[in-house]
């Protein structure tokens, strides 16, 4: 039997473990504040948009701040996770009572949390001004021109305006009370009503660039939204992206990438309603699409000799393509008339269409189509291709492409599509104006020529997308001048070029 004096010590223990843990937990809450935890966003020109919440995964370092010993997370890490679009930028600290700080630097500066000033940055190398309590946002602001992120305004003949994100913000914004609705509850015997609005981060089109009346504004989102706009329309701000509002701030583009001021009423869509209008007629189509073929090119292919039977033909007309000027978007739109929104395609990893192409429509005319091209079928379409390789191995596969059309013309078809490849292949390698990008194109004149001269009917040239210079390459996929605009031209095969 125990004594009293072992019972006593075994409940003396019992109650110094119970105090233990309940001081544990005491502590262990008393190190966390209490209540509600605001998160703030990375925001502006940044590929994510990062929320960061009290309960981040972000390592934590210690720092001295007011005489406290407080854990810190590092400004540039958080940054580094939101992987902004550009080296050079600039950062704003916003605070939730509107108080913002721009800064440069951010090593050294780091953010913490208290129940007494919320998400707090302390940046002990800049002016004080610079330690803003209570954060919301930062805004990651670029500070190079980036014509291919963001929003482009261009027209026919010029790039006009490239705007991020996070320079959106920066240059400031109106708020727009937006009316979302009103409910109605009934309570003893009376009506109580709720109206709800939503506010959003908007600028006018018209403030943002000087529009001379009467143009026509056709604006082009990322995942092919499509539409003429109206100059009173806003611009929103949303995260990291911008979407374009009408009047009445319902209807809207998203992710708006670019607004074409007084587009050409001829895009590579006509293609589709050309071609359909010959078939109807009874005459044979033939159609060169020659990818990544910007209109400025087809002009220094005429003026500088390398084209002499483009030039020996009517001027082709300016046209537009479609956004994203891509060859999976743009061929698709040149053979379904439909702009990405509709047709499915609006970058290059679409392949299926959802509208029926100018081959189903040959097809339901009871006519004969071929699509010829090099050895990957970019687009899935009612009929096989015919593909080529590079059986002589000289590098590219437009030769091939070009003797296996000589031979399919005799062959009885009354719509015919032939893509050539190799002018996108030199100019991302070379530049868009580059000799040899130039010297490609003498070749696909004279395959061009070759062609039409034993084609009976009618001929469409054309092409997907164009290029611009990056470097001393050529790129594409960009909501600009040379990347949208690209040749549309109709000529007589046969005796008619002799």
């Amino acid at each position: 039997m125990r004594s009293k004096n072992q019972i006593t010590l075994v409940l003396l223990m019992l109650v110094v473990l119970f105090i233990g843990l309940y001081l544990g937990k005491y502590i262990e809450a008393s190190s966390k504040p209490l209540g509600y935890f605001p998160s703030f966003k990375i925001i502006g020109d940044v590929e994510e948009i990062v929320t960061i919440s009290y309960n981040h995964n972000f390592p934590l370092y210690k720092m001295e701040h007011k005489e406290v010993i407080m854990d810190f997370i590092s400004l540039v890490d958080i940054i580094k996770a939101a992987e902004p679009i550009a080296d050079d930028f600039e950062v704003l600290l916003v605070g939730n009572d509107g108080l913002i700080s721009k800064i440069d630097e951010i090593q050294d500066c780091g953010i913490t949390f208290s129940s007494l000033n919320g998400w707090e940055f302390v940046n002990k190398y800049h002016p004080i001004s610079s330690n803003i309590k209570m954060v919301k946002e930062i805004v990651i602001v670029s500070k190079e021109g980036n014509w291919e992120e963001g929003l482009n305004i261009i027209n026919t003949v010029e790039n006009i305006l490239n705007i991020t994100a996070g320079q959106f913000y920066l240059q400031g914004y109106d708020v727009l009370h937006n009316f979302e609705g009103t409910a109605t509850a009934a309570k003893n015997g009376m009506d109580n009503s709720s109206t709800v609005y939503t506010t959003k981060k908007v600028k006018k089109l018209k403030d943002l660039i000087d529009i001379p009346p009467d143009s026509r504004l056709l604006a082009m989102g990322a995942k092919g939204d499509y539409g003429y706009v109206d100059a009173n329309g806003y611009i929103e701000l949303i995260g990291n992206q911008m979407n374009f509002l009408n009047n009445n701030s319902k209807e809207m583009i998203e992710d708006v990438k670019g607004i074409f001021m007084n587009p050409p009423i001829v895009s590579n869509m006509d293609t589709y309603y050309d071609t359909l209008h010959f078939l109807d007629k009874n005459e044979r189509v033939l159609i060169f699409l020659i990818d990544g073929f910007g209109y400025h090119q087809y002009i220094e292919g005429m003026n500088s000799g390398y084209t002499p039977f483009l030039k020996s033909q009517p001027q082709a007309q300016k046209a537009s393509t479609v956004y994203k000027p891509v060859t999976n978007a743009g061929f698709a739109a040149t053979i379904t008339g439909e702009p990405p929104s509709v047709n499915g395609v609006y970058s290059r990893e679409q392949r299926e269409l959802k509208v029926p192409s100018i081959f189903a429509t040959a097809l339901n005319l009871d006519k004969k189509a071929a699509l010829i091209q090099g050895p990957i079928n970019v687009l899935n379409t009612e009929i096989e291709p015919i593909l080529n390789i590079d059986s002589n191995n000289s590098g590219l596969v437009d030769d091939e492409v070009y003797e296996r059309t000589l031979k399919e013309i005799n062959n009885g078809y009354h719509l015919i599509l032939v893509h050539f490849k190799g002018l996108d292949t030199h100019g991302h390698s070379t530049g868009d104006l580059s000799r040899e990008t130039m010297n490609m194109l003498q070749t696909l004149d004279k395959y061009i020529e070759d062609i039409s001269n034993k084609w009976e009917g009618k001929i469409i040239i054309t092409s997907d997308h164009g290029m611009h210079s990056k470097g001393q390459i050529g790129s594409h996929g960009a909501f600009i001048m040379e990347d949208m605009m690209v040749p549309y031209l109709v000529i007589e095969g046969g005796l008619a070029n002799e």
